[in-house]
């Protein structure tokens, strides 16, 4: 399992390192005479991971017994992430209603899908899940392709540096020295040990990246930013672990060997993201 964990992993990390270089390549896009924000090559392959997570969440609705609709929710779901990515190149006045628009939309399409045949059993849940799908991947996801765009593409590649060291270091301090459950009912195999020792290396992994981009924060600030992002990444894996194990499953999927589903390596981004982009946009650039 360690192997594949290894081994899928720095798949990852190498593609991921290879889809920011490719995307600072290619630079700023226009069509016709709108210009896209940095990241068109990363919010493409943004879109095959969305919708991919949907479906995943889906699934965990469906061992719940709850009806669902895949394709209303990938692309709603791909929509509102697409539309959170462009809100900063609209118009002030519609660079936040899109995406809300969307969410409406679908909304009420959810509402007359799960209706028909006038059935109104599943109709609230239902339309609940789609919901949460849209807010939970598609809003969260689009504040990554945010960060790529406001700050920086290999800022992306920075926060998930930062939220994965937590990952890495829970796991090994863990299994070192783990013998005090964190939330034994909840993750059985996550210790206090383990949370403590995942934290101080998303800290030294944010200190780092600060020496690579030549100090431009105080290294006080971050530790506390390496620390801040470290207990929300775990906070949004706990947030998938309670979806899964509600639904009585392990992981959302098997298409990632060693590592599960999208979810599985995606759950503790999502909830960093719109926390990154405060932190980043407040700390890096001149909002004056």
């Amino acid at each position: 399992m360690l192997a594949q964990r290894l081994a899928t992993g720095s798949c990852f990390i190498l593609g991921l390192i290879g889809l920011l270089w490719l995307d600072t390549s290619i630079g700023s896009v226009s069509i016709g005479g709108f210009h896209l924000p940095p990241g068109l090559l990363v919010a493409l392959v943004g879109c095959l991971v969305v919708a991919l997570a949907s479906i995943e969440i889906l699934h965990v609705a469906e061992a719940n017994g709850l009806v669902t609709n895949k394709p209303l929710t990938a692309i709603a779901t791909v929509a509102v992430m697409l539309a959170t990515w462009l809100s900063g190149s609209l118009p002030e006045a519609f660079d936040a209603t899109v995406p809300l628009t969307i969410i409406a939309i679908a909304m009420v399409a959810s509402l007359l899908i799960f209706s028909r045949g006038r059935k109104v059993e599943t109709a609230f849940a239902s339309t609940a899940v789609v919901m949460l799908a849209i807010i939970y991947i598609g809003v969260l996801s689009g504040f990554l392709l945010l960060i790529g765009s406001d700050i920086s593409i290999w800022m992306i590649g920075g926060v998930a540096l930062v939220v994965k060291s937590c990952d890495i270091g829970a796991y090994f301090t863990g299994r070192a020295i783990g013998k005090h459950k964190l939330i034994p009912w909840l993750s059985p195999g996550k210790t206090i040990e383990g949370l403590v020792g995942g934290v101080i290396a998303s800290m030294a992994a944010a200190l780092i990246l600060d020496a690579m981009l030549g100090f431009p924060l105080e290294w006080w600030w971050v530790l506390i930013m390496g620390a801040v992002l470290a207990v929300t990444g775990q906070a949004g894996d706990l947030t998938m672990s309670l979806f899964k194990r509600g639904a009585g499953i392990k992981d959302s999927s098997s298409l990632l060997p060693g590592l599960g589903g999208v979810m599985d390596v995606i759950d503790s981004l999502l909830l960093t993201a719109p926390l990154a982009w405060w932190m980043l946009r407040l700390s890096l650039c001149d909002c004056s």
